[in-house]
């Protein structure tokens, strides 16, 4: 699986890697319209994976491991502070 992560987000990232938080991408619903993907500091399950992608790991909800193939991970926003997960769908 592929991963592009900004700057910014990789700070984060790292710093929470740093405080042994766990980094995990995550899908929750959204109405009738389909799915938001975010990270979330949720440990690993038994079916799923872990990446390791620029020294930081990403496990990856065994349920998306067929939904895309790789996502942009950003970190920013104006007011509230917060990751945007992108996903590239296969």
């Amino acid at each position: 699986m592929n991963f592009i992560i900004t700057r910014k987000a990789k700070l984060k990232l790292l710093e929470m890697q740093e405080k042994n938080i766990p980094i995990k991408i995550i899908s929750k619903p959204i109405g009738w319209s389909g799915f938001i993907y975010e990270i979330a500091p949720e440990g690993q399950f038994k079916n799923d994976k872990i990446y390791n992608v620029e020294g930081i790991n990403i496990i990856v909800s065994s349920d998306l491991e067929g939904t895309f193939t790789g996502a942009k991970i950003n970190y920013g926003g104006l007011f509230i502070k917060s990751f945007f997960v992108t996903p590239k769908f296969s």
